[in-house]
């Protein structure tokens, strides 16, 4: 409710509304109320019916002159909105009434900040899925409004695309009334993330929400997402697999996590830093947040346990005499039948009749698609391994 308050430009949209002009506007601003909250102080006192006469004795001060009729209801009228507002976000922070729900923004401080973003940041197009939902930026503003830390997982970070086209509708049993009844749902909006793509739009979209929220620069927020992104590119050494995409939104969790146990306020300094921006870029370099971004040891191409394979055929001759299994192929001898976890491995895909029920590298029913020649393990058939030439 404080942004409706403090906003000059929710003050100068409503005051249009409500039929001043914008020289009367311009001279109330200039006269020292340019919020609602101003206003509220500057005619009575909020929780007190408001005199025609101080409104008269404002104005004429404001304006050099008598003002008119218009001029008097006007600024009444706007003076007791403001004073209604301002005693309810005073009675809600006393009784500690707060059901969790962010709270609404102004439609014209809302847009005001917006154009503000779009001018500064103009080599990015904030539209389409690059813009954040309203939701969204209301959600940022809360952190700051109770500067209180409140993690924001990319799965939250709607469009404002997603956000028009508005949430699908699911049926629920409810006790209403002391009886169970059916009532509508509406689904909570995800922002899609199963993709890098995805999450590089939805993290921008959070970045473009913090800017919003003066909570920190959209550069600190594209550097820690670099940080992110770069580490799932990396190479990884051999036998290792780059980091997930999982791995980089548990990056993201753990250092949120530590943020919020370890700052008192987010927001912005005297001297205009953000010490939010300031310590999640220093967490960079913090070994407990940066294991989240190790290489990860793939199962099948770590290096085999010894005798395995000879182990695996003399249990299969054993068995083979009762007739109970089929003879070993001949392009499978002396092969490994299984990795070094014991995950078996498709004998179809190492042989010339091949198997089409998996990609190389990927597992089917039979086993793990992957070469059967020793100490190799790679993502291709037993044909094909690279033979010495002799």
């Amino acid at each position: 409710m404080s942004l409706l308050l403090e906003s000059e430009a929710q003050f100068r949209s409503r005051a249009t509304e409500i039929g001043l002009s914008q020289e009367t506007i311009q001279a109330i601003k200039d006269a020292g109320a340019s919020t609602l909250s101003a206003l509220a102080f500057a005619v009575g006192q909020p929780g007190t019916p408001i005199v025609s006469q101080e409104v008269d004795n404002f104005l004429r001060a404001a304006l050099g002159r008598d003002p008119t009729l218009a001029e008097n209801n006007g600024v009444r009228r706007l003076a007791f909105e403001a004073q209604t507002l301002l005693v309810a976000s005073l009675r809600q922070v006393v009784e500690h009434r707060d059901d969790g729900a962010p709270k609404r923004i102004g439609a014209a401080e809302r847009e005001t900040r917006m154009n503000a973003i779009r001018a500064e940041l103009g080599g990015l197009c904030i539209a389409d899925e690059y813009e954040p939902s309203h939701l969204l930026l209301e959600k940022a503003c809360q952190v700051h409004e109770s500067n209180t830390l409140k993690y924001i997982d990319p799965a939250s970070c709607t469009s404002r695309c997603q956000e028009v086209q508005g949430s699908t509708k699911t049926k629920e049993l409810a006790f209403e009334g002391g009886a169970l009844v059916i009532k509508d749902k509406e689904d909570k909006l995800i922002a899609p993330t199963s993709s890098e793509i995805q999450f590089l739009q939805a993290m921008t979209r959070r970045g473009i929400a913090f800017k919003f929220a003066k909570l920190m620069t959209y550069e600190q927020h594209t550097t820690w997402l670099n940080f992110l992104m770069q580490a799932m590119q990396r190479e990884a050494p051999p036998g290792y697999s780059r980091p997930s995409l999982h791995q980089a939104m548990m990056c993201d969790k753990a250092a949120f996590t530590r943020l919020g146990s370890s700052m008192g306020s987010v927001r912005q300094l005297p001297d205009g830093s953000y010490p939010l921006g300031l310590r999640l870029l220093e967490l960079r370099s913090d070994p407990s947040i940066a294991f989240y971004l190790a290489p990860r040891a793939s199962p099948y191409n770590a290096a085999p346990r010894p005798g395995n394979a000879a182990n695996q055929e003399r249990k299969g001759k054993g068995k083979g005499k009762k007739g109970k299994n089929p003879p070993m192929h001949a392009e499978l001898r002396n092969k490994w039948h299984r990795t070094s976890s014991s995950d078996p491995l498709c004998f179809g895909y190492n042989t010339s009749k091949g198997c089409d029920q998996a990609k190389d590298g990927e597992k089917c029913a039979k086993g793990w698609h992957l070469c059967a020649e020793p100490r190799c393990l790679q993502a291709h058939p037993l044909p094909q391994h690279p033979r010495k030439a002799s």
